[in-house]
């Protein structure tokens, strides 16, 4: 029970130390690899945050983990990161399985009841994100899309001048 507040001054210790030098190393890393690794744009690169942090977690907090364990752990996970981004990059069909597409949630005057239900959207939540934008009226949007990251996207009928960003999108 007295380790249960206070276990002595070395685990203290080591926790001030390996986070001097696993969370800069972090940073540094993710610096070098680029920003692609720091945005959340699909569910890899969101799993790879998470563990991320519990790498790190695991670095600084217990003394069954050396720093080199830690830092071979995240430069493996930053090194497979970047192989993922890169192979999705080259090749569509891959893209298309790691990242999700975005869908059309209302376009042209219609709801995609059949989007709305899957991605579990309630008309509600669309009425609120059209107030957002300083709308009142559904009649002013020319289509709501459901992003591949989970962000909706509302454009506006008066800035419709061509399509050309809405032609990846599909309606099912």
């Amino acid at each position: 029970m007295e380790t249960l507040l206070f276990d002595g001054w070395k685990s203290v210790l080591r926790i001030v130390i390996m986070s001097a030098l696993a969370y800069p190393f972090l940073i540094v890393l993710l610096r070098m690899s680029g920003k692609r690794s720091i945005t959340n744009v699909n569910i890899f690169d969101f799993i790879i945050t998470v563990t991320y942090g519990a790498t790190l977690s695991s670095i600084i907090t217990s003394d069954k983990v050396s720093f080199a364990d830690g830092a071979a752990v995240l430069v493996m996970l930053t090194l497979l990161q970047y192989l993922v981004s890169k192979t999705a990059a080259g090749s569509k069909r891959f893209s298309d399985f790691i990242k999700a597409s975005p869908v059309f949630l209302y376009y042209e005057g219609n709801f995609n009841e059949e989007q709305m239900q899957k991605n579990r959207i309630r008309k509600q939540d669309l009425r609120g994100k059209v107030r957002q934008q300083g709308m009142s009226s559904f009649e002013n949007v020319e289509a709501i899309v459901l992003e591949g990251d989970g962000s909706v996207s509302i454009i506006k009928k008066e800035d419709v001048k061509s399509k050309d960003a809405l032609e990846d999108i599909s309606e099912k």
